[in-house]
Formats: structure tokens, sequence, C-alpha cells
């Protein structure tokens, strides 16, 4: 492998971005990044290959990134990426922009009949035959200088990634999996730029259907009040206080700082740090108006008929997934399919703000009716 080009400064990125966006039409990219105990990802590093040379932009003496924001934005450069999901974080926290005409080949590979969620190694060695060593996947990309072999890893992050396209438009050129990929990738897209709602961020909880509705209103508060800090102080969310004690304190609701240090398992760290702050956000949710604390949550599992249901939806969506030419695995999860039987049921009062996943894109042409139609026929 050619040894890997370094961009480490303003003037340097700005002419790579003007010969890129000059001669350029496909373009390999990823980054490295930091994320241990931070809230937001610290970029590390990008690696792009334009099917000639490996650059590796160094980010840390950079200002200017418009030249190169441009580059992302420009929807007649595909931008080839593996498995998008955290990219597409960074690009947003880091650059404050929303890359256009990005091809994922993880989710390309699970459309051209192999892995739904391939790692990268596999791929490369599927398609080119040439194993990647992965020896500098934990590393920290902040650290400098970086090593060559981090610095021979990140290149080669990129440097198959156009071989590993061509050889799955092949299977997919001229095939509906095209556009459904496409689609794929910008639901993606679509859910790391919602906007985070720190009102209802407590829903998200995974045990918060064990509380009571005025557990869930200071639940409410505690996640908010943590959120809140969490962004302030670029810290990860569990850094701040961990998932379970907030559960914990809604639960118990404690009123002084001794009981809430007797809570089980709450750090003597987190009390020191944050026991004022929490005891504030219980007496909060303690003085809403009962009529005003969120509904107890009901599980979809936990509805009359669930089995049955889930059953005979499930049978549907294999039917769908023949009909789209897919694997069940890759056409519906049994997430989506709760996601669809808490819609219908409406089993919390947020169950109807979005379109299950089932009912719209590609995978909706061809189970939306078939559900809707079986629901139907449930329900008689």
């Amino acid at each position: 492998m050619q040894e890997a080009i370094i961009i480490t400064t303003n003037a340097e990125l700005s002419e790579l971005s003007a010969n890129i966006a000059s001669k350029v039409e496909l373009l390999a990219i990823d980054t490295e990044f930091v994320r241990e105990r931070s809230y937001y990802p610290a970029l590390g590093l990008i690696q792009i290959f334009d099917g000639e040379s490996v650059y590796l932009i160094d980010p840390l003496n950079i200002t200017e990134w418009q030249s190169f924001v441009d580059v992302l934005e420009n929807d007649k450069i595909i931008k080839i990426i593996h498995s998008c999901s955290e990219d597409i974080e960074v690009f947003k926290t880091a650059l404050k922009t929303r890359p256009k005409a990005m091809y994922d080949t993880q989710v390309a590979e699970s459309f051209c009949g192999g892995q739904n969620a391939a790692g990268l190694a596999v791929l490369v060695e599927k398609y080119t035959g040439v194993k990647l060593e992965k020896g500098q996947a934990r590393t920290n990309w902040l650290k400098r200088p970086l090593t060559s072999e981090q610095l021979t890893y990140a290149a080669s992050d990129v440097l198959y990634l156009i071989k590993v396209y061509k050889a799955q438009m092949q299977v997919l050129a001229d095939t509906q999996f095209m556009d459904y990929a496409k689609q794929d990738v910008e639901q993606i897209i679509d859910k790391k730029f919602q906007v985070i709602n720190l009102d209802t961020a407590w829903r998200d909880i995974k045990s918060a259907w064990q509380l009571t509705p005025r557990g869930l209103a200071v639940l409410k508060e505690l996640v908010k009040w943590r959120l809140e800090v969490a962004i302030k102080k670029d810290l990860a969310v569990n850094f701040v206080v961990k998932e379970r004690t907030l559960v914990l304190l809604a639960e118990r609701r404690p009123s002084s700082l001794s009981s809430l240090s007797n809570v089980p398992d709450i750090h003597p760290m987190e009390v020191k740090r944050h026991g004022r702050a929490m005891l504030e956000c219980i007496q909060r949710g303690k003085q809403v108006e009962e009529e005003a604390c969120p509904a107890s949550i009901k599980r979809v599992a936990e509805v009359s008929g669930y089995k049955k249901y889930y059953s005979s939806l499930k049978k549907q969506v294999t039917v769908g997934a023949d009909r789209a030419g897919v694997s069940i695995e890759l056409f519906a999860s049994k997430r989506m399919i709760n996601q669809v039987l808490a819609y219908h049921w409406q089993v919390a009062p947020w169950s109807r703000e979005t379109l299950p996943e089932l009912y719209s894109g590609w995978r909706g042409e061809f189970a939306k009716e078939l559900l809707l139609k079986r629901l139907s026929e449930l329900d008689e």
C-alpha cells in the first residue's frame, strides 16, 4: 500500500477539497473518534480514498472546514462508507453537516444476500481476498503523534471500499434493492438528526415500565436534569449518574441526603457530586399534580392476546419479505412487529406519534396492507 498523505492545515484541506470536487465521483470515507467518557464523539481522524491516493485528515489543528463540508454535501459525489451510523454523528457534531449521497457497504451487503451486519473485514476479504489487520481498533485517536501502525490501520479502512462498492453494484445494479438500500441509509441518517426532546427522554429508560405514575413524574425530572448536565459538561450520561440509579430514585423518592445515600447500589460519588440536584428533581416530581403525572407504561407483550397477534403478524411479514425478495431478518425485526402492535393498540399516549417502520418506505409497500388486513381480522 502506498503511503497515505497527511492533511494537517486549512490550506491543505482546501486544496484537497477543491481537487475532489473537480474530478472525483466516488469517495471512500471513514472517521476515527474517541467517546469513552464524553457525550459527543471527539473527532480524531478522517480517512478518505479517491481511487488513487489515501488522505488522512488530522483535525486537531484545522479550523476552516467549509471546503470539506461542501464535499460531504455534494450529491454528485458518492461517499462510500461502512456502517455509517456513528460517522454520521461525528459529522453532525464536529462539522455541523448532514452528508449527502451516502452509500453504506454494510447496508448494501444485506441486500446482496450476505450478512445483515457484516463487518468491514468480512466484506474486504469476500470481494478482494485481502485480510485486514484490526489490531489498532481500540486506540486513543486524539493522542499525537499517531504511530505508523495506527496510520496504516486507518488507511486500510478506506483503501478497499471502492472495490467493495463496485462489486456490490454488479449485484445490485438495475434492481429495486439499490433504492431500498438508499432508503435504509437515509433512515439511519434521519435518526441521527432527530432533535432530542429533554421532556420526553424519560421514555427511553428501559425499566420505566416498573414505575407508578408518580415515579414516572420523578423519573422525567431526573432524566431531563441528567441530559442537561451531560450536554453542558460533554459527559456520557452514565458518567453523570447511572440509569439504574435514576430508576431506583424515582421508585424510592428519598427526601434527604442521608436517605439518598441509603438507596441500594448508589455510588457515594454520585451523592457527593449530584445529591442536592437529584433531591431537587425528586421534589419537583413529587409536586406534579396527580392528573398531570405520566400514565403507567403498558408493555405491548402484556396486552391480552399478544402472542396470538404477534404470531399471526409474523406470518404476514414473512409473506411481505418473500414478495420483496429479501430475507425475513432484513425485512422485519421483532421490534418492528411490536411497534405495529403498539401503534394498533395505542399502548402508550405516544404510540402513534410516528408511523411504524413496517407502514412506511419500501417495507410498507409490501407489508402495510397485509398487516392492516390481518389486524382487522384478528379484532373481529
